[in-house]
């Protein structure tokens, strides 16, 4: 029986190899991913990820086939397909596809790793989105080469990783992060793999200075109560400005800096060829 649901099929039945269905189990950072995801469940009460994942939707064209690498619960595909985008997605954690499939079961999401993309996909797709995706990878530059056959010439990848080598600490290390990236960094990896920038900015400038003071000065993992449900009056005021300044300020301007990077990068063909003789 295929592992795929029918929407799923109907989609992407020329994209995805049926022959492949990942059974992943979780590490300790998996685990505390999932308990993660639990508690920001109702993305209404998350101010971070509402208005990352409206920023994110808003560069994503709507022509040929869009891919959310590690999807997680699906906040981006639900977005996407309430504008009408055909968009599917990959997620190493079952738990993971479990909870987003209770909020829309209509949700296309395949179980498989990042790095086995190669196995997943049987033809192009024309966008690749990986939100708080990359850090988790370990050779991210190998990881690129074998993502660039699997897009379209002139296709896009939309790139969201935590910024700043020097703030890396008890949050990256309890997540499983490998790295924190500089825009030079990104850059160079993407130009290695046959990608060339369109566009990169910061964002969120609120979590700089709290960051560092819970990190490096005081010791302790950044709290995130605020992006989870409260029956507290202040708490819910304190959403809603939040939410209303990343929707109104955040997304709209880029100040230089903030503790994730956002980058749009374009496949060449003329590179893509070059990397195919290359193997050779």
């Amino acid at each position: 029986m295929s592992p795929l649901q029918p929407k799923f099929e109907k989609i992407s039945q020329n994209v995805i190899s049926q022959q492949v269905y990942y059974l992943v189990a979780m590490d300790d950072s998996g685990k505390r991913l999932l308990e993660h995801y639990k508690n920001i469940y109702e993305v209404s009460y998350d101010f971070r990820n509402e208005n990352l994942t409206r920023l994110v939707a808003s560069y994503v064209k709507k022509d040929g086939v869009v891919l959310d690498i590690g999807c997680g619960s699906g906040f981006l595909l639900d977005e996407l397909s309430r504008r009408g985008v055909n968009a599917i997605g990959v997620e190493p954690n079952r738990d993971l596809i479990e909870l987003s499939k209770k909020r829309n079961t209509s949700l296309a999401i395949l179980e498989g790793r990042a790095e086995d993309i190669g196995a997943i996909l049987k033809e192009k797709v024309r966008t690749a989105i990986m939100i708080d995706v990359l850090e988790h990878i370990e050779d991210d530059a190998s990881f690129f080469k074998t993502l660039a056959p699997h897009i379209e010439d002139g296709g896009e990848v939309i790139i969201v990783v935590p910024a700043y080598q020097f703030l890396y600490g008890l949050r990256d290390r309890k997540y499983g992060h490998y790295r924190r990236y500089s825009k030079r960094m990104l850059r160079r990896r993407l130009r290695g793999s046959g990608f060339s920038v369109l566009f990169i900015r910061n964002w969120n400038i609120l979590g700089v200075l709290p960051y560092i003071v819970s990190e490096k000065i005081l010791g302790k993992e950044l709290e995130t109560s605020l992006r989870k449900k409260t029956n507290s009056a202040l708490g819910g005021i304190l959403q809603r400005i939040l939410r209303a300044w990343f929707r109104w300020i955040e997304n709209p301007i880029n100040f230089g800096f903030g503790l994730s990077i956002v980058c749009i990068a374009k496949k060449q063909e003329f590179i893509n060829r070059a990397a195919g003789n290359s193997d050779e």
